[in-house]
């Protein structure tokens, strides 16, 4: 095999992906996993992953942070694409997956998501497979339900934006749209992490969310603004019961004249955002307020509403 079969011929492309907070939802389970998911709604953040790939003559492997990872829903993604590059090329493939996080995994911003898609569409643009972006949205979504760390974080950061999921999948069973929504400033704390697959393969978890997720979504849609988004999942984070009491606390620490904040879901992390304010001034001081409130109770991150889904940097 030639330096040019070794892949040289193909050059590293990197990928951002924006992390996603989901406010609530509904559990939908169904034995083909392309139809597989959740309804809801949730936010694209305007930091997240950014996924550097370079095909390699070694076996493949998922580097997060400078460690090595499990990756299991990235190597899923990637399983797949290997079979598009293989029939195309008639040779193969392995890879170098690099990502870099603003986020902790496993705290409810969709990082798993985040890697599968990421991956896919630097694969798809390093080898110039000529995949769609529904094929490669299509592709990520049934890893991530397959892989059990997530049911509908790759549609909302297929979007970017305030995102609401009304059919189960991913582009194609899925039915999901963005909602236009102000970038505004979006206040993290975390607090540690929370088992995505233990939650929703609990039956008690499943009837919970499920219920608090029915009357969220009919609240949501008669109103559909970022406001009502934060309202309904303050009443979804109180109803499920899985917030610490740690986490409990900084919610209620939050003084609801200047914002509201709720359990990113699903990670032991909330978040929170300042409530509508036409005077800038009060809401710097809302901003204020909600950042030196978490900082009491731990790291805090800070960004906005990001209004774009992956892009080739």
């Amino acid at each position: 095999m030639n330096i040019m079969n070794k892949g040289k011929e193909f050059s590293p492309k990197t990928v951002f992906c924006p992390g996603h907070i989901t406010g609530f939802f509904q559990i939908c389970n169904h034995d083909d996993p392309h139809q597989k998911g959740s309804i809801g709604c949730g936010i694209a953040l305007d930091k997240g992953l950014l996924t550097t790939v370079n095909v390699s003559a070694n076996k493949t492997e998922v580097i997060l942070n400078g460690k090595k990872e499990p990756g299991e829903t990235t190597l899923a993604v990637v399983s797949e694409m290997k079979k598009r590059a293989e029939m195309k090329y008639n040779r193969s493939f392995e890879f170098s997956i690099s990502g870099v996080s603003d986020f902790p995994p496993g705290s409810g911003f969709g990082i798993s998501a985040a890697g599968a898609l990421g991956a896919a569409f630097a694969i798809n643009e390093s080898l110039n497979l000529g995949l769609s972006r529904d094929d490669l949205v299509e592709m990520a979504h049934v890893a991530e339900v397959k892989a059990g760390s997530g049911l509908g974080d790759v549609a909302g950061e297929s979007l970017g934006g305030l995102v609401l999921r009304e059919k189960p999948g991913g582009a194609q069973f899925g039915k999901f749209y963005k909602i236009p929504a102000p970038e505004k400033k979006v206040f993290c704390l975390v607090m540690g992490e929370l088992s995505t697959k233990d939650v929703i393969s609990n039956p008690e978890h499943i009837k919970a969310i499920n219920d608090a997720g029915k009357k969220a979504m009919e609240n949501f849609r008669k109103t559909k603004t970022i406001e009502s988004f934060m309202k309904e999942s303050f009443n979804f984070t109180n109803q499920i019961g899985l917030l610490s009491s740690h986490a409990r606390k900084a919610i209620d620490a939050v003084d609801e004249n200047m914002g509201m904040a709720a359990q990113a879901m699903l990670g032991n992390t909330v978040f929170a955002m300042t409530k509508d304010f036409k005077d800038k001034t009060l809401e710097k001081e809302a901003e204020e307020h909600i950042l030196k409130t978490f900082q009491k109770y731990g790291t805090v991150y800070e960004c906005k509403i990001g209004n774009h889904g992956p892009t080739l940097i």
